[in-house]
């Protein structure tokens, strides 16, 4: 086998993050094998600089149009692929590597419109009733379908590679940090989900970042992407304590840099958390909607505190994508993030990461 292509292009930000792994599996096991990448373009930044990566692939959308897919099919064909894995299926991406001439496809069971043109199925765990293995692990079912071993090359890890130019921006900005000897902590107090204004429970992670800052002396850096500058804005005024708003102010290697320079992150289950997590920093994760999953999508860093509210409110059949006002939040009190975090601080040196996150 030369060359192998894998497809990922769902999901948000952590999910093709928790993907490298597999990366990392499938190199390992065939170091002279080519591995190129077709993501989203929304989510590729997440492997510009993955050295596993040959050559990286950029689709607009999670699957080619009917008018696209002639030209993806060409663009397939002329890459001499001998095997393709799609870590998150739709039926135009497994019609395209079937037209494509790639005589190996490794891609979802159980689905009738697109399974049966796959000739290597992997069954997703869960979706079978498994509610343990991480999300990470159920990928590398995908690599094993190929005959590869994933626990031949140590525990699964996301890596994300850092450049030396978001390293020196990461580091000028830090240069604003309030004044102090207090620990650095992260906290980025969103989702990433498209909400209009006030029904994300903007106090609750004010409290949060009060009393990080009165119990802790924690010298706070609020992180956020381009369209949570004003969430972060209003969480950073109503805490009402010093703190650096870094919210708009990073591309994605700059975050990882800034996380890396943290003591503790802390954040909702989401990508920026495997982020931090990715960058070996001691993770505070906070699942307080039903619909998280901690077994499933814990940060795998070094370190980690998972927040789970024993008691939670949501209706019968909520989700976050309709929920009225995430008031599950509101279970999540301010002493118990406080102490997930002096619990990691006290933990302190903390391990460095297994693979160098510098190219």
């Amino acid at each position: 086998m030369k060359r192998i292509l894998v497809v990922h292009t769902g999901g948000g930000l952590g999910d093709v993050l928790l993907s490298t792994p597999v990366l990392d599996a499938l190199h390992g096991a065939w170091p002279e094998v080519e591995i190129d990448f077709l993501a989203r373009s929304g989510t590729a930044s997440v492997l510009e600089e993955h050295p596993a990566v040959h050559h990286l692939l950029r689709m607009p959308q999670a699957a080619p149009t009917l008018g696209e897919l002639p030209s993806w099919v060409a663009r397939l064909r002329r890459g001499r692929y001998q095997a393709a894995l799609v870590l998150w299926s739709r039926t135009a991406l497994a019609w395209m590597l079937l037209l494509a001439g790639i005589p190996i496809r490794v891609g979802q069971d159980s689905r009738f419109s697109y399974s049966w043109l796959y000739t290597h199925k992997v069954r997703v765990r869960s979706e079978h009733g498994d509610t343990s293995s991480h999300w990470s692990e159920i990928l590398l079912d995908y690599a094993r379908a190929l005959g590869v071993r994933p626990e031949d090359f140590g525990p699964a890890r996301p890596r994300f590679l850092v450049p030396n130019l978001a390293r020196n921006r990461a580091e000028e900005l830090l240069g604003e940090l309030p004044p102090g000897d207090g620990p650095i902590v992260g906290l980025h107090p969103s989702k990433g989900l498209p909400l209009p204004p006030g029904r994300w429970p903007v106090d609750v992670f004010a409290g949060w970042a009060r009393a990080l800052h009165r119990d802790l002396k924690a010298r706070l850096v609020l992180t956020g992407g381009p369209d949570e500058v004003d969430l972060v804005g209003s969480v950073a005024r109503l805490a009402e304590v010093d703190s650096l708003n870094l919210a708009g102010r990073t591309d994605l290697p700059t975050l990882a840099a800034v996380a890396s320079r943290c003591e503790v992150f802390v954040c909702p289950d989401s990508g920026p958390m495997h982020l931090a997590a990715a960058m070996g920093v001691p993770t505070v994760g906070v699942y307080a909607l039903d619909e998280d999953f901690p077994q499933r999508w814990a940060p795998l860093a070094p370190a980690r505190r998972i927040l789970r509210p024993a008691r939670r409110s949501c209706p019968a059949g909520c989700r976050k994508a309709i929920c009225p006002d995430f008031h599950c939040y509101r279970a999540v009190p301010p002493e118990e993030v406080v102490g997930a975090v002096a619990e990691l601080l006290a933990a302190r040196p903390r391990q460095a990461p297994e693979n160098p996150s510098q190219s």
